[in-house]
């Protein structure tokens, strides 16, 4: 008897604790599907309703629905500063959904957000747009091409580039058998001109959202963080989002016609067709005002290049001290100006500044296009 009761003692214990970690783990997961996104003014024309918009587009660009609907849902602001957001409510896939709370779960352990209860919202950015191996989790490119290569058929006739604007050497350009335009898919096999060597490949492919997204794999197939810059000049996926925007982009440069593959007038046309399928479904599925308007994904560059450069202004406010506090803090570093947008100011790296923050804080890598010596990856 005294047996007996032991038994269900010890029975009733380990069902105890085993609801109360289930408990604590649904708490956990709730908890970590919000998090709050500090905007740091950076330029004397930056505004608050800017950086709303570069997180929509940074968002939408990872795979978020949040496009069809006209009232962004799982986005609210608070006091002109604050972006909170709800993933349960940003139409998110599962697997986007686990990596991205596994991130917030980590961004919310760093002494920079329980200072502040927020993170830099170009911290975000860079650190899922900009981090190739978090962008690869997220967007769930395969981690080996014979894996993509499972998930579509493609056609059997390939188009032949010889004289590219990007890639240094000569492409052969794949596509999908068109089933619907949900479903597209290409790529890009970089080879040298005379022996025909593979060197990498480059692949895209239409999400369900109507974004595209891009993977980069080595010559045995392998998914790697940047493309080989002796090759070719495409970086890494974040370079590959701001070339293509939200579209199959064109070929730039008249090419020769080769045996065995499409006349380079009719991949042209095959790619215009293409492209025009896939704007008349976004079209069809995009009723967020500041999406459907495809030119504001410079607001999200704009916001990445501002966080990964900051001006002393945009680390005053980062920082909470002073513009001239941050001058006589960072007296020894050099500024420099943007090649393309001066009106972000005199700028400093920021790979040369986070040592000198007052708090810790999750690492980004060096640089969002192109390669980094850190590329960093806290969510594997």
């Amino acid at each position: 008897m005294k047996y007996q009761k032991y038994k269900y003692s010890i029975s009733f214990t380990l069902i105890t604790v085993a609801l109360l970690i289930l408990v604590f783990s649904c708490n956990s997961s709730v908890e970590n599907q919000k998090i709050n996104l500090k905007w740091n003014k950076s330029y004397p024309s930056d505004t608050f309703t800017k950086n709303v918009i570069a997180l929509k587009w940074c968002l939408s660009f990872l795979g978020s629905d949040l496009a069809s609907d006209s009232i962004s849902k799982g986005i609210s602001t608070d006091n002109q500063k604050i972006i909170s957001l709800n993933l349960n409510q940003l139409k998110f896939d599962k697997n986007a959904s686990r990596y991205l709370q596994k991130l917030n779960s980590k961004l919310k352990k760093t002494e920079e957000y329980q200072k502040n209860n927020s993170v830099d919202l170009g911290r975000y950015i860079a650190l899922t747009i900009g981090s190739s191996y978090h962008y690869y989790r997220i967007v769930n490119v395969p981690n080996k091409l014979e894996d993509y290569n499972s998930l579509y058929a493609f056609d059997s006739i390939s188009g032949y580039i010889d004289n590219s604007s990007v890639s240094l050497v000569d492409r052969i350009i794949s596509y999908s058998k068109y089933n619907n335009r949900r479903e597209q898919a290409y790529i890009s096999v970089e080879i040298d001109s005379i022996t025909k060597e593979i060197f990498e490949y480059e692949t895209v492919e239409v999400m369900n959202n109507g974004q595209l997204k891009f993977g980069i794999y080595d010559r045995n197939g392998n998914l790697k963080d940047v493309a080989d810059n002796k090759i070719t000049m495409a970086g890494k996926p974040a370079k590959c989002i701001w070339c293509h925007e939200t579209s199959i982009q064109p070929i730039f440069r008249k090419q020769k016609d080769h045996d065995g593959y499409l006349t380079f007038q009719k991949l042209q046309d095959t790619l215009d067709y293409y492209n025009k399928q896939l704007r008349s479904y976004q079209d069809s599925i995009w009723q967020d005002k500041e999406i459907r308007n495809k030119r504001l994904h410079t607001e999200m560059e704009i916001s990445y290049i501002a966080f990964m450069e900051p001006s002393a202004e945009h680390l005053s406010n980062e920082w909470g001290i002073t513009i001239e506090e941050v001058k006589t803090k960072l007296h020894n570093l050099k500024t420099h100006r943007h090649h393309e947008f001066d009106f972000l100011g005199d700028l400093y790296h920021r790979r040369e500044i986070d040592a000198l923050a007052p708090w810790k804080t999750l690492e980004v890598p060096e640089n969002i296009r192109e390669e980094s010596t850190n590329e960093i990856n806290h969510i594997n």
